[in-house]
């Protein structure tokens, strides 16, 4: 193994094992809905950042980085997203509305699931600080030597990152899914739906406030 996958190994584990959007979100879902939901919800979150990696591969990011204004949209979108989301949780805690019971019938916890995942790709995908991380990251770990290895490079990069990114979000939910049994009573939900959703308002206010 080279010295540079095992710098960019290195950087992915730091990358993973900072909390940030991302575990907000995996311990958000996870707590509310369970194990297998924050799975989903992880599992949304490395796609997510895997096309940022790509786009910054292939070379897309251009696109976004050269227009201020596509910048601004999306960064808007993403902040908010997590406002949304967060504002739910905290009308949850206060009128104990949207707090699932332990046992839902099949069709609910699909929907569930399909909600936690599509929270999870989005809350990615709308945040163009994770293309300006690939941006000055990837090109560290390439070979700029070879024009035509560049991209299967760049694109393997990718992968990696996304990968560590699904498992590490994986363990945080079913960690944080498991907990969610142990304190299973409608008043510890509200407070965790409080927390979580004053924590999602504040990183949405924090990201539409924050300069790249």
């Amino acid at each position: 193994m080279s010295a540079a996958m095992v710098g960019f190994l290195g950087l992915c584990l730091v990358m993973t094992l900072t909390p940030g959007l991302d575990t907000a979100m995996v311990m958000r879902n996870a707590l509310r809905r369970g194990p297998a939901a924050g799975v989903l919800t992880a599992i949304g979150c490395a796609l997510g950042l895997f096309v940022h990696a790509a786009a910054v591969a292939l070379g897309l990011a251009a696109i976004l980085l050269r227009s201020a204004l596509v910048f601004e949209v999306v960064r808007w979108i993403g902040a908010a997203i997590l406002v949304v989301i967060g504002g739910l949780s905290l009308r949850a805690a206060i009128t104990g509305r949207g707090i699932e019971a332990p046992d839902l019938d099949a069709e609910t916890v699909r929907t569930s699931h399909r909600s936690s995942f599509a929270q999870g790709l989005l809350t990615n995908l709308t945040n163009p600080k994770a293309t300006l991380f690939f941006l000055s990251a990837l090109p560290q770990f390439v070979n700029p030597g070879s024009s035509t290895q560049a991209l299967p490079q760049a694109m393997t990069l990718a992968v990696i990152a996304a990968t560590f990114s699904a498992v590490g979000l994986s363990l945080v939910g079913l960690l944080a899914g498991k907990a969610r049994r142990w304190l299973a009573s409608v008043r510890t939900h509200r407070i965790q739906e409080g927390v979580m959703g004053a924590v999602l308002v504040g990183l949405g206010i924090k990201v539409a406030l924050d300069r790249p």
